[in-house]
């Protein structure tokens, strides 16, 4: 090698340890990211489905996942997890990396119970009759530009609030409701037939309101903005009372005076009747009375209160002030204020009425220059626990930025101050919440004093949101829990529990177990206690076949919102024997669906005869014995005719042996539906006569009654029809039936049945027959056949004479 070319090497060799030395990363970049879970806790509500990933674990790695509860929440091959029931689970994740090492990740997952849904919309009659049917729902909304018309049944709604949106839309109401508010309607068209209703008409635009013969409104407040308000009055009219400056037209069949009030809001109101009217105006206002509306009084209320009257009736109408009682002759015009001064009297041939009402009255601006927002939606808040006399915990879906935006009241409206707050969110590890803004928050929340026993309503508005919840404390209650948390320190904590040897390796099944003791212990001794999903995947103190477990125990013992959580140490050894399980025993088989009996403590799962159930993963989507039907039976539905299929069982607990049923062939020769009644007794059942109502003598049968139909079918072709071949019955549904001295159906409930009209048996001692038809597309599908036994006597008859 010649010398330049020695040189050139040497050259390249300093300039590469040049690149060495300047490039070397820190110790720092070079170190390899911890692998780990996006989440290490999740809330979620039942139903709800949330996706964990596995950060830094490398393109190979192989992922299994797993749930310790899957009653509570299960999670797919992706990580999907999905709550299923409230309550508390570990999710895990086993991953091996390429290399081989194995890791397991935790996600603790806690899951409530999904808020009652107590505000609907609806946009078609028939979404507005299911919405009157559920016994949750506190408002609905009648919301859509559809020229449609809505009826409401006749019916007692009166926890119910209805509010009417629909500007191209008619409404009869039938129903009573706790108030009804008509923002929108078509201006023709609402009209009234129910008795006791108070009606708001906030409506912008006109609107008119029919208050039909038969039907008693006790109020109808109008708030609206602006606009001409029609209301026709053939019925009875309780009062009026205007709130806001707009035209209102009083008209109808009544001949009794209808009280109008008018507020100081409503100046500059213009109001013209054709019936009586008895009138208290607070503020300046226009009062055109037409021929019809003899007998009118006016009055004013306050020293704003002046009335412009043209009286277009054939006698006087008195306006009453605090000075004295002014009249207004007929076809003339006055102003009459509130010291009784009267002005601008003229003939209404030549009067220009042009309203009366102050000049410069004001208006609303509808919001504020920088201020507060208004809430628009009210989220309901389930999880709320007092832990301590001056102590609680909420869990809602936003971040607390600001401890005195929080307000807890009690029943009297007074505030529980509060003196701070502390985030129980683990956030170290949890980026990919970073920015979520639904993502589940929990608080605990320290007061400046101690609550007292009662009812309490928690307020957080965050934004354009209202997040609101109620709970109760009681002092006894807090003893209770105090003490049922003294007992579980000295009867569960520290104690030896012998489990299956699958026990030894994984520790949710030793969680699954200790529950389970807990859950009994808790009943026997009149509490309730659940293990939380948060110890660890890993035995402490594990030694000569003994292990430690480290957990924690939530543990309620009264009916308020008092909980308490206990920390302890449980010990488990490995020797016992798994529990038996069932094989699963086929109950109903249709053309698309098997029906299984449900064993305590078992979890099934439906798959084709083909597949073999041999690891984990393969039972992702079981199906638990708690969430059998009424009737103790687990339906797989949807499943394809000329199909076979095996349905495989293990038990929950233990999750050992595997058992699973003969091979089921769904075939065409099998029925489309399968309907089951279920009754507490059928023959010669006692009855009893309980008085006498409008329509007759009433006997009530003591008789439960429960029915399921199985397999593929239309929900309104479906129907139970309660029947007689008895020649005293009469079917109130059979249009051409003469009812006259027949027994009818008076009610038909889960726990009775009730008949009327069975005075005309006459005295003595009957049996009466009758049966429960299930029809579906009016084919009689199953009937079951009942008796009853009873005695009418002659103090029984003269009951009907009174």
């Amino acid at each position: 090698m010649t010398m330049k070319q020695m040189k050139k090497l040497l050259a390249f060799v300093l300039a590469f340890a040049m690149i060495i030395t300047i490039y070397q990363p820190s110790a720092a970049y070079a170190a390899t990211k911890k692998t780990r879970l996006n989440a290490k806790t999740m809330t979620l509500q039942v139903g709800q489905k949330k996706t964990l990933k596995v950060k830094n674990a490398g393109k190979k790695a192989k992922l299994k996942w797993s749930s310790n509860k899957k009653s509570i929440a299960t999670v797919s091959k992706k990580g999907v997890v999905k709550a299923v029931k409230a309550g508390n689970a570990v999710v895990t994740c086993k991953v091996t990396t390429k290399n081989g090492k194995t890791t397991k990740l935790t996600c603790k997952v806690a899951v409530k119970k999904t808020a009652k849904v107590t505000s609907l919309t609806v946009g078609s009659q028939s979404e507005l009759e299911k919405a009157l049917k559920n016994k949750n729902v506190t408002k609905i909304t009648v919301a859509t530009q559809g020229a449609v018309t809505f009826t409401v049944p006749q019916g007692d709604y009166s926890k119910v609030e209805l509010v009417i949106n629909a500007p191209n839309a008619d409404v009869v109401n039938n129903g009573k409701f706790k108030s009804i508010d008509i923002q929108a309607i078509k201006p023709n068209t609402y009209r009234e037939n129910a008795k006791g209703n108070v009606i708001t008409v906030s409506a912008t635009g006109d609107a008119r309101v029919i208050v039909e013969t038969g039907a008693t409104v006790a109020k109808i407040m109008v708030s609206g903005s602006k606009g001409n308000v029609k209301l026709v009055v053939d019925g009875t009219l309780s009062g009026i009372t205007i709130d806001a400056p707009v035209n209102v037209t009083v008209e109808g069949k009544t001949t009794a005076a209808v009280p109008v009030t008018v507020n100081e809001k409503a100046a500059g109101a213009n109001v013209i009747s054709s019936t009586p009217v008895e009138v208290k105006a607070a503020a300046p206002i226009a009062l055109n009375l037409t021929k019809g509306a003899e007998g009118s009084k006016v009055e004013t209320t306050s020293d704003k209160a002046e009335v412009t009257v043209k009286n277009e009736t054939t006698q006087a109408v008195t306006v009453t002030t605090p000075a004295g009682s002014k009249d207004v002759a007929k076809d003339t015009t006055s102003k009459v204020d509130n010291a009784g001064k009267v002005t601008d009297v003229a003939d209404n041939t030549d009067a220009n009425n042009n309203g009366g009402g102050a000049t410069g009255g004001g208006s609303s601006s509808g919001g504020s220059s920088g201020g507060n927002v208004t809430p628009t939606e009210t989220i309901t808040l389930n999880a709320l626990h007092v832990f301590a006399r001056n102590q609680m915990d909420v869990e809602l879906q936003t971040k607390i930025t600001d401890k005195d935006k929080i307000v807890v009241t009690d029943e009297k409206g007074n505030i529980q101050k509060v003196a701070e707050i502390k985030d129980m969110n683990d956030d170290s590890q949890d980026d990919s919440q970073e920015d979520e803004e639904d993502g589940w928050q929990r608080y605990m929340i320290t007061f400046a004093s101690n609550l007292e026993s009662g009812k309490y309503v928690f307020t957080y508005v965050s934004g354009n949101k209202k997040y609101q919840g109620d709970f109760d404390f009681a002092e006894e209650d807090l003893a209770k829990t105090e003490s049922a948390a003294g007992k579980i320190k000295t009867d569960i904590f520290d104690k030896t529990y012998d489990i299956v040897a699958a026990g030894e390796n994984d520790t949710s099944v030793a969680g699954r177990q200790i529950n389970k003791v807990l859950g009994e212990y808790a009943q026997a001794n009149d509490f309730w206690a659940v293990v939380l999903g948060n110890y660890s995947d890993t035995y402490d103190n594990k030694a000569g076949g003994k292990a430690g477990l480290k957990i924690t125990i939530r543990v309620q013992g009264g009916d308020s919102d008092v909980l308490q959580d206990v920390d302890g140490i449980v010990y488990f050894t490995f020797t016992k024997e798994p529990m038996a399980v069932t094989a699963p025993a086929i109950s109903y088989k249709t053309k698309t669906s098997i029906v299984v009996k449900a064993e305590e403590d078992q979890e099934y799962i439906c798959c084709e005869a083909d597949k073999e159930i041999t690891q984990e993963d393969d039972w992702e989507n079981t199906v638990q014995a708690d969430r059998a039907d009424e009737f103790g039976n687990i339906e797989f539905s949807k499943l394809d005719t000329g199909n076979t299929y095996v349905v495989y069982t293990r038990n929950v607990t233990e999750a050992m042996a595997v058992k699973k049923s003969e091979k089921v062939t769904l075939s065409n020769e099998l029925k489309d539906m399968e309907a089951v009644v279920k009754t507490s007794n059928k023959e010669n059942i006692p009855g009893k006569i309980t008085g006498w109502q409008k329509g007759g003598l009433v006997l009530r049968v003591p008789v439960t009654i429960k029915f399921k139909v199985y397999g593929t079918y239309e929900k309104d072709k479906l129907k139970d029809v309660f029947t007689s071949s008895d020649e005293h019955f009469g079917d109130f549904q059979d249009e051409s039936a003469d009812l006259d001295g027949k027994v009818r159906l008076n009610t038909f409930q889960n726990d009775y049945v009730e008949l009327i009209g069975v005075e005309n048996l006459g005295k003595g001692d009957h049996t009466f027959q009758f049966s429960l038809q299930v029809k579906y597309d009016d084919q009689i599908i199953n009937q079951v056949e009942f008796s009853t036994v009873f005695s009418i006597t002659e103090e029984d008859l003269e009951k009907t004479q009174n």
